[in-house]
């Protein structure tokens, strides 16, 4: 994950157990799966239970973990553009445009504002500020049903009301920038992962060890 780094004391000497730097690594990728699995879950039960609207953002943060072997043993990354902004917090400016478009209704999660052709410059109360914030509304907008109906005459009559109405709704609140806190919760706490990882390469050096003694003729005491 970038920038974000787990010591893995207890891994040291797993480590040295091994006879090459292939196997080396191979065990560390064994921890690194272990927390890629664990971290995946973690956004998955973030996703249900902030997911409102939009694209479920966490579940894509989820599917977008991967795991690679380097020289210095094994990484997990997040891929999802974003992430490390809600982990670690910070500012977005607007580069290359006036003004940034923060989505302001449901509609509009997911979204890019060009997508909309029915939406107005104008400035109205942002409710979670209470100042005066330029934004884009979208028109009110009504739905006409039309009937047509042919009359004893022969003469086709045709009549014309309105099934719905939309009122004009704010879309989106336009800014120059926005600071996000950071949010340490979208990970799992340091010591699970790490708890995981070295939990997975025990495991898989006890396989190892157990399958080498019965290659070399150890008899298991408990089976005889």
């Amino acid at each position: 994950m970038s920038g974000v780094s787990i010591l893995l004391d207890e891994a040291t000497p797993l480590l040295a157990r091994v006879k090459s730097a292939a196997a080396a690594q191979g065990l560390a990728l064994v921890g690194a799966r272990a927390v890629a699995s664990l971290v995946k879950d973690h956004l998955y039960g973030l996703d249900s239970q902030r997911h409102k609207y939009g694209s479920h953002y966490y579940r894509q943060a989820g599917d977008s973990v991967r795991t690679e072997v380097v020289p210095q043993g094994a990484v997990v990354s997040i891929s999802q553009i974003g992430f490390r902004l809600r982990l670690f917090g910070g500012t977005v400016r607007a580069k290359n445009v006036r003004l940034l478009t923060i989505p302001a209704h449901p509609d509009a999660y997911g979204k890019r504002a060009r997508e909309f052709d029915d939406l107005d410059f104008s400035f109205q109360i942002n409710p979670k500020t209470g100042a005066l914030q330029p934004c884009l509304v979208r028109r009110a907008q009504t739905t006409l049903k039309y009937s047509r109906r042919k009359g004893k005459d022969g003469a086709v009559n045709i009549s014309v009301r309105a099934v719905s109405t939309l009122d004009a709704v704010v879309m989106y609140w336009l800014t120059p920038s926005v600071t996000h806190d950071a949010d340490p919760s979208v990970l799992p706490y340091a010591e699970q992962m790490s708890l995981r990882a070295v939990t997975a390469m025990r495991t898989r050096l006890m396989r190892a060890t157990l399958r080498q003694a019965r290659e070399t003729g150890y008899q298991d005491p408990e089976k005889n």
